[in-house]
């Protein structure tokens, strides 16, 4: 896809609009999932979602093609937008309810009980990824939530793939172990 990534963004350096909207179309989704993921509020991620593409198209006459996927390019920016996000709040990123964004988007009826107990293991689990170092909490949002390749959590976060590996190994080791010590099964 990579390639096909480079004839859209050539395309698009020229104003081709439908090259613009393949774009966006094809990652949108991406970049509003990890900025879900980091905000925890669906407006200001879609804020941060559209300012992501902004930056990134106002800046195509000037991108360089190195290599990384146009996906972790505006991965990078998005991370850039939500760390200014956070720093003009003065404060931390909250723990967010992880299952939210994996789940569809579709109502399935479940009984209100149903969901009171959905929800309450979520932010149990939410919670028990908080717990996690810093730099294994970011790689497993990355990899296992986002649903970014190694390389692109590797570019993402200025670290080898190697150690992307081995941070999501130990990341999900120690989740293992706090669902045990929590008495989350399954």
């Amino acid at each position: 896809m990579m390639s096909e990534d480079y004839v859209l963004i050539a395309r698009a350096r020229q104003g081709d609009e439908a090259s613009i909207n393949t774009l966006v179309t094809r990652y949108w989704q991406s970049v509003y999932r990890l900025a879900c993921l980091k905000t925890g509020n669906i407006d200001d991620a879609q804020e941060l979602t559209q300012e992501t593409f902004f930056k990134a198209l106002r800046a195509l006459p000037g991108y360089k093609e190195t290599g990384a996927s146009f996906k972790t390019y505006l991965g990078r920016i998005a991370i850039n937008l939500i760390t200014d996000y956070w720093r003009k709040k003065g404060r931390a990123p909250q723990i967010v309810d992880i299952a939210t964004y994996q789940e569809p988007l579709v109502d399935r009826e479940a009984l209100p009980e149903d969901q009171t107990l959905g929800r309450e293991m979520r932010e149990r689990i939410g919670a028990l990824l908080g717990l996690l170092p810093p730099e294994q909490r970011q790689t497993v949002e990355l990899r296992i939530l986002a649903g970014l390749s190694v390389q692109e959590t590797a570019r993402l976060i200025g670290k080898s793939e190697a150690a992307v590996k081995m941070l999501q190994q130990r990341g999900l080791k120690n989740l293992r172990r706090l669902f045990e010590e929590h008495g989350i099964v399954g």
